[in-house]
């Protein structure tokens, strides 16, 4: 009798510890299963970034830091994105006919025109007014022209670029120029736009953060970037996401937002 009210025991500890551990398991899926609209916050926005790397294979650093938090944020307005993307879009345009050596003023003159045409000539940073109203040196034009890439980040946080396709090959400069140029004013243009939520915006933040690491870290050990990343896209994608969530920080400025990693 006493044998078995002895192993009852130790069957009914098991019992609730395996009943226990199964509790967890489902808190843990109910909590990964989120109402829309939900935020997460900054700690599962990092562990679901990881997954993202380990999928493609992308090397990561558990312990590299995690980024800003929704509560963090000071949100950029639409017009304040719109703006900034356009004033990026013209002096892109100039840059590639310096690059270019064909008509440069000509090319100059038409795109001064262009800002009028969208009200953003007061939205231009140093680096732009120096392309289109300065001379410019070669490398200066060269990253420029790499703003293609930040420009892209804008307009997919506008909602006119559906989806951040995987950081390896350029964006489609043909769909850049048009959204912009198909439109007969900065009006026009608004009404295409689309703001994403913050929640998604700090999605992409973080994980451009993590694979800008793993690109820096092939570098610093002498190794081409990993798992087909292009370092070059991945950078400016960096430079455009920190610029979105530096509102009122020292990223607030376009021509010296941080990359570090």
């Amino acid at each position: 009798m006493l044998v078995s009210i002895f192993l009852w025991t130790i069957i009914s500890k098991k019992y609730k510890i395996i009943q226990y551990r199964k509790f967890l398991k489902l808190l843990d899926k109910e909590n990964d299963v989120r109402d829309e609209g939900e935020s997460m916050n900054a700690l599962e926005r990092k562990r679901k970034s990881i997954e993202i790397l380990k999928a493609n294979k992308v090397p990561y650093m558990e312990g590299l830091p995690l980024i800003e938090d929704v509560n963090d944020i000071e949100v950029r307005s639409e017009e304040e994105i719109a703006k900034r993307a356009i004033a990026c879009l013209i002096s892109i345009q100039v840059a590639c006919d310096i690059n270019s050596g064909e008509n440069i003023e000509e090319s100059k003159e038409f795109f001064q025109g262009v800002l009028g045409k969208y009200a953003v000539r007061e939205e231009l940073s140093d680096n732009e007014k120096k392309i289109i109203f300065g001379n410019p040196e070669n490398q200066e034009v060269i990253n420029m022209i790499w703003k293609y890439e930040a420009y892209w980040i804008l307009i997919w946080a506008l909602g006119i670029v559906d989806k951040l396709e995987y950081p390896s090959q350029i964006c489609d400069c043909d769909f850049a120029i048009h959204s912009v140029m198909d439109c007969e004013d900065f009006n026009d243009f608004m009404k295409t736009v689309k703001l994403r939520s913050i929640d998604e915006i700090l999605d992409e933040a973080d994980l451009i953060y993590r694979y800008n690491w793993a690109c820096v870290d092939a570098r610093i050990h002498g190794k081409n970037a990993p798992a087909g990343l292009d370092s070059g896209v991945v950078f400016e994608r960096h430079w455009g996401l920190n610029w979105l969530i530096g509102k009122g920080t020292y990223n607030d400025n376009w021509d010296s937002v941080s990359t570090d990693t």
